[in-house]
């Protein structure tokens, strides 16, 4: 093999590596057993049938529930993921169990160390800590910190989950979605490596923070002050709005519009509904208000959805957009 990563033929002729999130996954194989130390808990444990593959990358989305991780044998916690948290993982296949309730919800996507170089730089901080010779049999976290699901990344996760694998294009399409997960998590990343003192929360304060979110989720096209917000979850409007950009990143009225503008453009994409309803679905008097708040937050109108459902079009352009934006992208 050549360092580009190339196999050489008997023939002299050389064949670059391809490597598929989809048929990795695949190939992956997935055992499931009832935990010995706690019976209400389910232990998964991953395998590939190629036996020089030592390790997994996986990204890890806990929606509800929490998964912790371990090495077999022990009753030591390397890292734990709540819910509503994500983190890019690490995992030995012969060392690593993960433990959850069946009631828990999550998405995790395991990749490959081959297909995770074509896009990280060795320089990088996350591909030093990802690949850190030191700790090669233990499970590793790229982010101490768990990083919070944002409505992005949320409905990128539910456009996954209403997805099929029968065709090309939707393999592809899953590709692409896997790989823009990725880049938001390493965005989130950067972000937290950045903020060398970052606010912590107590507990009930982040709980606090949760409450408030849900409220926005649940009641996106309602008007809701900061005030009225604060004294639902009992705090008042200035730690509202401290606490609230310290655990998301961002202030409650960003939050809310991200979250109505992922949310009313999977609506364009996969239900026969017009833009008028949609508008008042997400709270908007008027449509214009919400046409000129769409073009703003993504750039183009959503009519353009509507006309001729060019769903995959609208992927592709937002994930070109991300790899233009991220410099540790390489196309």
């Amino acid at each position: 093999m050549t360092q580009s990563e190339e196999i050489v033929t008997l023939k002299g002729e050389s064949q670059q590596i391809v490597e598929s999130v989809f048929l990795y996954n695949k190939n992956m194989e997935t055992s499931y057993r009832t935990s010995i130390e706690d019976r209400t808990k389910i232990e998964i444990r991953l395998n590939h049938p190629d036996a020089t593959a030592e390790v997994t990358f996986q990204m890890i989305f806990v929606l509800k529930g929490k998964v912790q991780v371990s090495r077999f044998g022990s009753k030591d916690v390397f890292f734990e993921i709540n819910s509503h948290q994500h983190n890019f993982c690490r995992l030995p296949f012969k060392t690593t169990r993960m433990l959850v309730n069946t009631t828990d919800d999550m998405l995790c996507i395991n990749i490959s160390s081959a297909f995770l170089k074509r896009f990280l730089p060795s320089e990088h901080a996350a591909y030093q800590q990802l690949f850190s010779n030191d700790l090669i049999n233990n499970p590793v976290a790229l982010s101490e910190i768990n990083m919070q699901i944002t409505p992005e990344i949320s409905a990128i996760l539910q456009k996954l989950s209403h997805s099929t694998e029968s065709a090309f294009s939707d393999r592809l399409l899953l590709e692409s979605k896997a790989i823009e997960l990725f880049a938001l998590q390493v965005a989130e990343f950067e972000q937290l490596k950045d903020n060398e003192a970052p606010i912590k929360l107590k507990k009930i304060e982040m709980e606090r923070m949760h409450e408030v979110r849900e409220i926005l989720i649940n009641q996106a096209g309602d008007q809701l002050s900061l005030r009225a917000l604060a004294l639902l979850v009992g705090t008042n409007e200035f730690n509202l709005k401290r606490d609230f950009k310290a655990l998301f990143g961002k202030t409650v009225f960003a939050y809310l519009i991200q979250h109505k503008m992922e949310k009313a453009k999977l609506m364009l994409i996969d239900e026969d509904i017009t833009v008028s309803e949609i508008a008042k679905r997400m709270g908007y008097k008027h449509a214009t208000h919400f046409t000129s708040a769409f073009k703003k937050y993504f750039g183009f109108l959503p009519n353009k959805i509507k006309t001729g459902k060019l769903s995959i079009l609208i992927f592709f352009e937002d994930f070109i957009a991300l790899l233009e934006n991220l410099n540790f992208m390489v196309i």
